[in-house]
This record gives structure tokens, sequence and C-alpha cells, in this order.
């Protein structure tokens, strides 16, 4: 738990549009990643429930602007969290997505498990 949230992954791969939608229904909303306390803690998280392989959607997205990041509700985003060579998608990857290890930018119509805060 970060800052009164509860996290919860959700069963089922979706797109990152209907993944958002499904934590809305379950009373919350998608895993919105602002520090590295959060991202450390969703990670922990993960690895916790042993989904060391799930891969989760996140708020994010720079399909507006590529490379500039916002939430579901249009604030900016100020950090992220993406290791390694990430983001590295251009104009075809604008969602975000986690495990235990990483946050990378994706397409957004992969189909992954969704990572909610409720």
């Amino acid at each position: 738990m970060v800052h009164s949230w509860c996290y919860q992954i959700l069963s089922g791969q979706v797109n990152q549009s209907t993944g958002g939608a499904n934590c809305q229904d379950a009373g919350g909303h998608l895993a919105l990643v602002t520090t590295a306390e959060e991202t450390s803690a969703i990670q922990s998280y993960l690895l916790a429930k042993g989904l060391t392989e799930v891969y989760g959607w996140i708020d994010g997205t720079d399909a507006a602007t590529e490379g500039v990041w916002l939430t579901g509700s249009g604030e900016e985003m100020l950090y992220i969290g993406f290791t390694g060579v990430e983001p590295n998608g251009g104009t075809t990857e604008n969602c975000l997505g986690v495990n235990v290890d990483e946050v990378w930018d994706v397409d957004c119509d992969v189909m992954l498990y969704t990572l909610c805060e409720i």
C-alpha cells in the first residue's frame, strides 16, 4: 500500500483501454507510478504474489504527443520509472506496462494483465 491505495491485479489479459475500464468497474483506476517508491511497491507486490512473469498495464500514455506522458486524467507525468533503454517504441508504443524488473512503453493494443489501485 502506498498513499492509501491498495494494488490489485485483475485476471484476464486485455488491451490498455479495457484494463482502465475494468479498474473503474472494480472501484479504482490504473496504478499510477509517480515515485521510485511506488515503482518499488508495485514490483514488490507482483513479486510477493509470485507474478514474476506477469506484465501489467499501469496508467500513462504519450499517444497525443510523442515523449509527453500523460495520466488518464490528462495530467503530465513528471516521473515514470523507465529502466534500461526504455522508452524505445516511438509512435507505436504509447502506453505503460510494468513487471518485477521494469517499466516500459508498449503498444496499447497488446494483451496484458491490469494493475489497479483500489
